[in-house]
């Protein structure tokens, strides 16, 4: 079998994880898969595939000592096993660095959409363009506006295969532990509103607070508002749960390794984000068959049709969000409805084997 190094450039919680965690599964009896990562949160789930996995620190501070390890690492795979083709994820630098350990062997770049700020974002968009262009054979893009930004930056339109993320449906839930989740925050009889993620700025989950405050003063239902994940922002958030003094009905309940085995702890779910790619929990969440308001943007609106699929709010309008999820705690016909729309367009667009078969077409036109 071919051996393909896959580079995750980081080992948190995200989306990038799961998504080459998904990779990985799929392609057990493909190609022989060589994991080159740090260590982080999510480890154990990628070593339970008994894959082959290669440790390199997450480059922070000190980065040239870092990257040299990164290349020796790199090195030593190749003349151990062999290297068919790399598989870089998210991170363009690491195709540079992979260049130049590897100069005559193919390599994708799988671009995930760059967050931050406006600015930070175009930055990046406009590196990736530079160094794929010179450096990758092939990039992926996971949605036709991904596309867009990064051919708009200079990458030439023909290396670009679109390959949209997709999720294992059979993956199963965790009733278990969304008992568990449900008595810590005496949730058992109400009607659970939540996010699951990164706590990112550029997600905007303070949206979801003030929408919160204002549906709870027009509903007699009995509310909970749950974030399930961890990061940056939350100290911030916890701050406007107390200036509101929501301590009681608003809970953080913190990171969940496969956070998306208990998203059905939420009877809606809630993404106010201002920028995605092809996002992972809202492909999981219409797998898991939840209601979703979400945001009213370009990278995120291609995904669903506006009131079939999910409803859409205009961004950064607290007032239309709280109006589109009190429409939803007071319909729970809409709820199924929507839910039931979203999961049949997961089925046709974004189940994991569709992603996979894909990415194996991409693969096999490079080895061939």
């Amino acid at each position: 079998m071919n051996t393909i190094v896959h580079v995750l450039p980081y080992m948190a919680e995200g989306g990038t994880e799961k998504h080459v965690l998904t990779l990985l599964r799929g392609f057990q009896k493909s190609y022989n898969s060589v994991l080159l990562a740090p260590r982080g949160k999510i480890l154990n789930e990628f070593l339970k595939l008994n894959i082959r996995y290669v440790e390199f620190p997450e480059i922070k501070g000190n980065f040239r000592h870092k990257i040299r390890i990164f290349k020796d690492r790199l090195s030593e795979i190749y003349k151990e096993w062999g290297v068919d083709l790399v598989h870089v994820h998210a991170a363009h630098e690491f195709v540079l660095f992979s260049r130049k350990v590897l100069p005559e062997t193919p390599i994708i770049f799988h671009l995930s959409a760059h967050q931050g700020s406006l600015l930070s974002r175009m930055f990046n968009y406009k590196l990736s363009a530079f160094i794929s262009k010179r450096k990758a054979d092939l990039l992926i893009a996971v949605s036709e506006e991904e596309k867009r930004l990064v051919v708009n930056n200079g990458y030439p339109e023909d290396r670009v295969r679109i390959v949209y993320n997709g999720y294992e449906s059979m993956e199963g839930d965790d009733f278990d532990q969304i008992k568990l989740i449900k008595e810590k925050y005496n949730a058992e009889d109400c009607l659970i509103i939540g996010n699951l993620g990164r706590l990112n700025k550029t997600k905007r989950l303070d949206l979801i607070i003030r929408a919160f405050v204002i549906v709870k003063e027009k509903v007699q239902n009995q509310l909970k508002l749950i974030f399930i994940g961890d990061g940056p922002d939350r100290p911030r958030l916890e701050g406007i749960v107390r200036r509101k003094s929501l301590e009681k009905d608003v809970l953080f309940h913190g990171f969940v390794n496969r956070g998306d085995r208990v998203l059905k702890v939420f009877n809606i779910f809630v993404l106010p984000t201002s920028f995605e790619g092809c996002s992972n929990v809202l492909v999981e969440a219409m797998a898991k068959e939840l209601p979703i308001v979400t945001t009213d943007i370009p990278s995120v609106n291609w995904m669903f049709e506006n009131g079939r699929d999910v409803l859409l709010f205009r961004e950064n309008d607290v007032n239309d969000l709280s109006e589109k999820i009190l429409e939803l705690v007071n319909n729970e016909s809409l709820r199924n409805n929507l839910a039931e729309s979203a999961f049949i367009k997961f089925q046709k667009d974004f189940d994991a084997q569709i992603m996979i078969d894909r990415i194996d077409e991409i693969y096999q036109s490079l080895l061939s």
